[in-house]
């Protein structure tokens, strides 16, 4: 059975990569700083049949993720995928658009880019060294309307896409694939909470979760796969 790592594992679109990937034989590192929905994604997987364990981590504290790698690397001789889902773009009340950008908290900005950027290259880094083959997964954003207003987290965005690229010319030889997924609004928990009006046009995470498989199984590396509500994912990509 395959092993995959899945940041942001707690709720929205890492929980339903989680749930997709187990149906595809796959167990499951669910990682997250919120133990109560990483439990909650743990048990939904394993009503399915899957595995999964819980490694509870604050992606934006360097010394939290040294901690989570040497955990990962005492469980595990082999990881044949890290799905960097994970980032910053609301806290429990309030969404962190519609912000004049010097106008953003300290906190808000270094949390942002630690989870949204720092923690990926840092996991693969050091995890690296696990994969024979298999796949690196990023997540992105169209930003149709672009970064104004939440600056932080669209540049946080696109570095990880940055990132894909360079991975992926990187990693070509090695066999590693690296990819990055770009969805347009997504009804994930915490959009319906903040943006119950436009739900309707949003996608399904769902539609997301398929779409990992579908990268997994393929042949593509260096591609950044934008999906929109009712467009084919297969129709095209950017960068």
């Amino acid at each position: 059975m395959k092993y995959a790592i899945v940041t942001g594992a707690s709720t929205g679109i890492g929980r339903e990569v989680s749930l997709e990937l187990a149906k595809n034989d796959f167990e499951i590192g669910l990682v997250g700083r919120n133990l109560d929905g990483l439990i909650e994604t743990k048990e939904e997987i394993e009503k399915t049949g899957g595995t999964a364990k819980i490694y509870e981590c604050d992606l934006s504290d360097i010394k939290d993720i040294t901690e989570l790698v040497e955990e990962i690397k005492n469980d595990r001789r082999r990881i044949d995928l890290i799905a960097n889902i994970a980032g910053v773009w609301h806290g429990k009340d309030k969404v962190f658009a519609g912000i004049d950008f010097d106008k953003f908290e300290e906190k808000i900005l270094t949390e942002t880019m630690s989870v949204g950027i720092i923690a990926p290259m840092f996991l693969v880094n050091k995890l690296l060294p696990l994969m024979s083959d298999g796949n690196v997964i990023n997540l992105s954003g169209t930003f149709e309307n672009g970064g104004k207003g939440w600056l932080p987290y669209y540049v946080s965005k696109r570095a990880i896409e940055d990132f894909t690229i360079g991975l992926a010319d990187e990693l070509k030889e090695k066999k590693i694939k690296v990819n990055c997924i770009s969805p347009s609004d997504t009804a994930t928990e915490s959009y319906r909470k903040f943006f119950p009006q436009y739900i309707d046009d949003s996608i399904s995470p769902n539609e997301i979760a398929k779409q990992f498989v579908k990268i997994i199984n393929s042949k593509d590396t260096g591609k950044i796969w934008v999906i929109k509500k009712n467009m084919n994912p297969s129709e095209g990509f950017h960068k």
